[in-house]
């Protein structure tokens, strides 16, 4: 199938199963290490070596740490050096602006971005009493 679609087929469902069995069992292999102790895992099931379990818990701190610093210092930094400066003419106009152009009265105008002049003398300036 060469169309992108999100929509199930057969492949995609293969995957997800196999993914979904995968990922249930490597969780239930995560937790037999985690919580069973080491002599009955040797006893019982004969398994020598498995890595301490102060990695089981060390683990899943340093995935979480990592991800909270991403979150909330990376991702943010990484945004906050794209964004162009105050002053920079392009937090006003870019090549994606829409030009205001004319329409029926009456009707409803088409898409268009508002120029920053309107914007300021709607917002700032006081209205003028005519009396």
């Amino acid at each position: 199938m060469s169309e992108h679609t999100p929509a199930p087929y057969r492949p995609r469902s293969v995957y997800g199963y196999a993914l979904y069995i995968g990922s249930n069992m490597m969780f239930f292999i995560y937790l037999v290490w985690a919580v069973i102790p080491e002599d009955i895992l040797h006893e019982k099931f004969g398994l020598t070596y498995w890595p301490l379990k102060y990695w089981a818990v060390a683990i899943p701190i340093w995935a979480l740490t990592a991800t909270a610093i991403f979150t909330f210092i990376i991702y943010p930094a990484i945004n906050m050096l794209m964004t162009p400066d105050i002053d920079d003419i392009k937090t006003i106009k870019d090549q994606y602006s829409l030009v205001q152009c004319e329409y029926i009265p009456g009707g409803i105008p088409p898409v268009s971005d508002i120029p920053i002049t309107d914007v300021c003398r709607k917002l700032y300036l006081k209205p003028v009493n005519k009396t």
